[in-house]
């Protein structure tokens, strides 16, 4: 099978790229070909990951089909439909397609957004929940891009990284039947360092230090935290020097590292020397990565109930949660993990075995290859070879 990945910036640094390459490279392995498209060029990146460069989504679907491509797999928004004669699916990690701003995260009330997408009702959260700009011409970019999505998913197959984005979809109008569930994979960790016991418990926060991801509150919450503790936040944003500000007038410099953007390999070691992970967004997180990075090491999160997560970490079991914004709450969560090591540690070696069990990338690619192989034989265009292929692909993997 031959397979195309599209995205705008389809090697930007990000949970995007990490999991293009995973699935892609997995693909290679089970004999497919595969091809990148992107509209903008990319340097530094290892043999056969040159993107194919398309400034347009006409030229992106002329290039596949000159290229035999058998499905084209969309990890971003098109303002154009596929033709009926390439078979093409869309993996949906965000909100635009029913949230103008993209975020459901109403910034003056510091909390998520629950409204269900109308022109008049978004129109009214841009102007007094500050839910996005409101500068004119980015409003109006905001909505038409919606409107976009709108147009073009409803003729595209989705998949959703979480049952709660595929609810929201359904919500919005989006037919059920066109959207299938499957949930990102943990990167590969074949061992797994043991949790310390001793000393001050470490906490890691990683991600973008902005409003919705709940950094401010984090910082509260860890002031109201009455043992050692220490956490340590990598990332940057555009309130990184706020969030600074505010540990230094919280009095936590000592209890407290922003270690600034880092590469994988050291989230890897923060992981490792930690307690547990703390995901504290106060925004409707699709379906973020750090939970399985989490779990695949053998660590706890921490998280608050929003969005797709509370499906992937479960009270008690591989995980606590509290309500955003709770600084009490979080505090509780901290704290108790903090002076029992061995609840930690059973949280962490349940979600390591969900990460290598439920989560798998066997299991992930099982299910993407079967999606792949229904919406081709939807499109009227897949033959006996390539139907051997993908039941090879999914008994060999």
């Amino acid at each position: 099978m031959i397979v195309g990945h599209y995205e705008h910036d389809i090697w930007a640094k990000g949970g995007m790229a990490s999991y293009i390459r995973r699935i892609a490279s997995a693909q290679q392995a089970l004999g497919h070909q595969v091809y990148y498209f992107s509209q903008r060029p990319s340097t530094g990146l290892s043999e056969g990951e040159t993107p194919i460069i398309v400034p347009t989504e006409t030229d992106l679907y002329q290039q596949a089909q000159a290229l035999g491509v058998d499905i084209l797999h969309l990890h971003c928004s098109v303002h154009e439909a596929p033709p009926n004669s390439l078979p093409a699916v869309r993996t949906l990690h965000e909100h635009q397609p029913y949230c103008p701003s993209g975020s459901r995260f109403l910034g003056r009330w510091q909390k998520p957004c629950d409204r269900t997408y109308s022109l008049h009702g978004c129109m009214w959260g841009r102007v007094v929940d500050r839910c996005g700009s409101v500068r004119p011409h980015k409003l109006q970019y905001d909505f038409q891009e919606t409107w976009y999505e709108m147009e073009t998913l409803a003729e595209i197959p989705v998949i959703t990284v979480s049952h709660f984005l595929k609810a929201q979809m359904v919500r919005a109008g989006y037919a059920e039947e066109m959207i299938e569930v499957l949930h990102l994979m943990p990167p590969d960790v074949s061992e797994v360092a043991p949790m310390a016991m001793g000393g001050i418990p470490h906490f890691v926060f990683v991600g973008r230090i902005e409003a919705s991801k709940g950094v401010e509150w984090l910082l509260r919450a860890l002031r109201r935290v009455t043992v050692p503790v220490h956490l340590d936040i990598a990332g940057t944003g555009n309130q990184e020097a706020e969030m600074q500000r505010l540990c230094s007038n919280l009095g936590l410099d000592d209890r407290v590292t922003f270690h600034g953007w880092v590469e994988q390999s050291q989230v890897k070691d923060l992981i490792r020397g930690s307690r547990a992970v703390v995901f504290p967004s106060v925004w409707h997180e699709p379906g973020g990565t750090i939970a399985f990075e989490s779990m695949v090491q053998g660590r706890p999160v921490v998280m608050s109930r929003v969005g797709g997560m509370p499906e992937v970490v479960l009270e008690g079991v591989n995980g606590v949660l509290t309500l955003p914004n709770d600084v009490m709450g979080l505090a509780g969560c901290i704290e108790r993990l903090s002076l029992d090591g061995e609840f930690a540690q059973r949280m962490g070696t349940e979600g390591r075995r969900m990460a290598t069990e439920k989560y798998a990338l066997r299991i992930h690619m099982e299910k993407l290859m079967g999606l792949y192989g229904k919406t081709m034989r939807s499109k009227s265009v897949i033959g006996r070879a390539v139907d051997k292929s993908l039941e090879l692909s999914i008994c060999d993997f």
